[in-house]
């Protein structure tokens, strides 16, 4: 990973490491390319225009930060993905346009009413019982819904903990029954994921779920005489998984990843889109011959593949020299709270308390702990600016 991230933008590290150097940005801190997520962002706004694809932008993996949110929505994107209840009270807060609620995680019924008055464009169901408390939220608040349903075959994958859904056996049963509800109408179909990244072959493809989801589609238009307006096909949303799933027949795409530049096919692959963060640290102290790194932030995508595991950083007291100095290094484990990480150095290496320590993975901010993130611009001009810098709860902090 390492390599990567020193061929495609060599330059954030260096400007990572003189700021963390110089005090201006915290240690455990993503430090984000301002510029570069503009770019990108454009990009992947413009490809879905070309496709007429519409786009609900996803935020979990920036921790919804605001600082990126408002560089999103200045790049063309006016809609968003609230993953969980938590994304959606967040991006509200921030007079975001909530479009799409209940995917992946469902809305509790008790904050369904609140839910509501976000106007949501969209409100996906895993199963008929959550429709028909949707319905009652609606029906003491007098307004109505769209739904769209998440469906599912019995070979269809799942990451871990995201299971569920109406099998497309079931499909016209339930939406039958959902379109009986007051004040809820069913529009359309989702799945996830719906586009794969293969590492072998080094190709975006579609997944079984998105052939699923289509051939539901097709079902409630005509067996039910459904107007299906979204066809939403989430995963590794970016230019290249939008030409396929568009190709398909589907509407929507909910880029994230991509929008930073770290998407699978973008980092690995042909796609369009740099990458835009890195995570800056610091030694902290020696134990026996390992070099503790502080914690806070490391939370490597376990979605991915063995190739985005953490297994070296760049470490040293000077920016015109850290990128020469790369460090066998490993990271905790989701299951273990990361106070600190592991580097490794040989004699070769030479690592001492208080060096910076910057890392490449693929993260997901707001599984974190306590990181900070750190918006930057001017890196590539060398008039570098700290723009923001936000703690894990979003706070704007000044150092």
């Amino acid at each position: 990973m390492l390599n990567i991230i020193k061929e495609q933008n060599p330059n954030l590290v260096i400007a990572a490491t003189e700021l963390h150097r110089n005090g201006n940005i915290p240690s455990d801190c993503y430090v984000v390319d301002l510029d570069v997520v503009e770019s990108n962002a454009r990009e992947i706004y413009e490809c879905a225009a070309r496709l007429g694809l519409r786009t609900y932008v996803m935020t979990k993996q920036i921790n919804r930060n605001p600082s990126l949110i408002k560089t999103i929505v200045k790049s063309g994107f006016e809609a968003f993905v609230a993953v969980d209840i938590e994304c959606a009270y967040l991006l509200n807060k921030q007079n975001c346009t909530v479009g799409h609620v209940g995917h992946l995680s469902q809305i509790p019924r008790n904050r369904m009413k609140e839910t509501l008055k976000m106007k949501p464009e969209i409100w996906t169901v895993h199963h008929k019982e959550h429709a028909r408390f949707i319905s009652e939220a609606a029906n003491d608040l007098n307004v109505k819904q769209d739904i769209i349903l998440k469906v599912i075959d019995k070979d269809d994958m799942a990451y871990p903990a995201q299971e569920g859904g109406i099998l497309i056996e079931d499909v016209l049963k339930t939406a039958d029954f959902i379109s009986s509800l007051d004040n809820l109408n069913v529009v359309g179909v989702t799945g996830f994921p719906c586009a794969l990244y293969d590492f072998e072959e080094r190709t975006i493809n579609a997944s079984s779920n998105l052939h699923t989801i289509i051939k539901a589609a097709e079902l409630l238009d005509s067996k039910l005489g459904i107007d299906i307006k979204h066809i939403n096909a989430p995963g590794s949303s970016s230019c290249e998984s939008m030409e396929v799933i568009a190709s398909y027949g589907a509407t929507d795409a909910e880029p994230g990843s991509a929008i930073w530049g770290m998407a699978m096919q973008q980092i690995y692959g042909t796609d369009v889109g740099t990458p835009a963060q890195v995570y800056v640290t610091e030694v902290s102290h020696w134990a026996g011959k390992t070099a503790q790194v502080l914690g806070g932030g490391f939370y490597a995508d376990g979605a991915g593949h063995e190739m985005m595991s953490i297994k070296k950083a760049f470490v040293g007291d000077r920016s015109d020299t850290i990128l020469d100095n790369e460090v066998d290094a490993e990271a905790p484990i989701p299951q273990w709270m990361d106070y600190y990480a592991w580097l490794y150095p040989t004699n070769s290496k030479k690592v001492k308390p208080g060096d910076t320590a910057v890392y490449f993975f693929r993260p997901q901010v707001f599984m974190t702990r306590s990181a900070h993130i750190a918006t930057v611009s001017g890196i590539k001009s060398g008039n570098i600016q700290v723009q923001a810098i936000y703690d894990r709860s979003n706070n704007l902090i000044q150092l």
